[in-house]
């Protein structure tokens, strides 16, 4: 007896995707709590390297976990590695919160780590996969969102535990994170396989579930055609295979995904991890720098909203052009409240402050993770997303080593001055190099032909090269 295919909701599908990287953003972020516990009252022994490391393992954990997850997501399938990827959520935010010294903590944090490179690689990526495409940029965009809301309830926890017991409020703070990860454990069980993995995986045998699950993803007649002749044209790239994004046509887009994603981290994670412990160098000093923290992630989620809603319509390039210039000026004023006493100079830091996360999130913070997996067929786009997200982390790890060493050792005007620079480096290489996808459809992105700035399309939904390519062919 056949069983009838579950159609859930698409508000279903976003949800339960923006729910990973809501648990991303809290469990990244909410070291900031410890880490400001542990640097105000000494409640642990510990060094300046692994003042560092602890801020950092999560991130070299997520490396690993990405790379893994990405790779065994393109061979065998999204659905069982987007349920059991939480499970690292669950475990080791428990075991976080129980640490009884900074190298417990460490090791816990490293495999929590898992979990958030996990489902980066996974939780977008099924996401993106199963929204139509005139709307996919608006379901990335939703997910995204959620991880500013997550960000922003780890400082929010963190301050109002804080406040009844400063000692231990890391200790809530951490293990908290447990509870939204086991019900989306069990909600995401109920949630098909990718249609379109499934297609160009297994061919004829799926087109029949994709029909079915059309009237939420959108998937026409033409897509599911076009799945199957990216399924011939594929047919000598391995699933999953790390080398064939360096191999061609994906060496490039790689190298566009790569570039930008690092120049953001390289930012976004310097400044981030140490929050609190630069709010109070910039005057805000105890409880205060926390809930500050937490309110910055306000813009954040607006600048993710207006994502949402612009990814579709003014583009994604547009997007990470103003988000880079915003970052970078925003910078410049954080660089000068730094430099300058005096209630003016700081009203300016807080603008670039609400510049740095707000239009950040609408740009940069919003379009790697897309450009990610919209650049790359389907065969690699877990393997894209997951190595993508495996190299930035390596760097976000060592952006958790930033603010130690230069800020303490040569002073935090010398900490914002590098990161204005790395912000416009990548506010020029966007305009220069990375390419608009807004309105294609991923089936034709994959057959593209990547040009500096821009992609060439050379074929209708069909696969038949159009007579406008013909005549730029002659």
């Amino acid at each position: 007896m056949k069983t009838e295919l579950h159609v859930p909701k698409r508000s279903t599908y976003t949800i339960l995707s923006a729910m990973g990287y809501f648990l991303d953003g809290y469990d990244l972020s909410v070291i900031s709590v410890f880490t400001f516990i542990l640097s105000t009252y000494k409640i642990f022994e510990y060094t300046k390297f692994e003042l560092a490391f602890v801020s950092g393992s999560a991130l070299l954990g997520a490396m690993v976990g990405a790379i893994l997850f990405g790779h065994y997501s393109d061979r065998i399938g999204r659905r069982y590695l987007y349920i059991f990827d939480l499970v690292f959520f669950v475990v080791f935010a428990i075991l976080s919160a129980l640490s009884t010294n900074i190298i417990e903590m460490i090791i816990f944090r490293f495999f929590i780590g898992w979990g958030v490179g996990a489902d980066y690689a996974l939780s977008p990526v099924y996401a993106t996969e199963m929204y139509p495409n005139e709307k996919r940029g608006r379901g990335y965009g939703w997910v995204w969102a959620f991880w500013s809301i997550g960000a922003g309830v780890s400082f929010l926890l963190g301050y109002l535990f804080f406040l009844v017991t400063p000692l231990q409020a890391w200790r809530y703070a951490l293990g908290l994170g447990a509870v939204p990860a086991l019900v989306t454990v069990f909600l995401r069980t109920r949630m098909p396989e990718s249609s379109r993995w499934k297609v160009v995986s297994q061919g004829g045998n799926a087109v029949e579930e994709a029909k079915a699950l059309s009237s939420q993803t959108g998937m026409s007649e033409n897509d599911i055609g076009a799945l199957l002749q990216e399924k011939k044209d594929q047919e000598g790239v391995s699933a999953g295979s790390i080398l064939a994004l360096f191999k061609g046509e994906n060496l490039k887009r790689t190298a566009i995904v790569w570039i930008q994603w690092i120049a953001y981290d390289i930012g976004a994670y310097g400044f981030g991890l140490y929050s609190p412990l630069i709010l109070s160098a910039l005057g805000f000093k105890g409880s205060l720098s926390i809930l500050l923290s937490a309110s910055l992630y306000v813009p954040g989620f607006l600048g993710a909203m207006g994502a949402a809603y612009l990814n579709d319509t003014t583009g994604r390039r547009t997007l990470q052009i103003v988000g880079f210039g915003g970052m970078t000026l925003g910078m410049i004023l954080i660089a000068a409240a730094s430099a300058y006493a005096g209630a003016l100079v700081l009203g300016l830091g807080i603008i670039g402050l609400i510049l740095w996360y707000g239009i950040g999130n609408l740009g940069p913070g919003n379009t790697m993770g897309l450009y990610a997996i919209e650049l790359l067929p389907t065969k690699l786009r877990s393997s894209s997303m997951g190595s993508a997200t495996a190299i930035t982390r390596f760097v976000s790890f060592l952006s958790a080593f930033e603010f130690p060493f230069i800020a303490l050792s040569l002073g935090k005007l010398t900490f914002f001055e590098v990161l204005v620079v790395v912000m416009a480096f990548a506010f020029v290489f966007t305009i220069l190099f990375t390419p608009e996808t807004k309105g294609l459809t991923l089936e034709q992105i994959a057959k593209s032909k990547y040009r500096p700035h821009r992609l060439e399309f050379h074929y209708d939904k069909t696969g038949e090269v159009t007579e406008e390519a013909k005549a730029q062919n002659d």
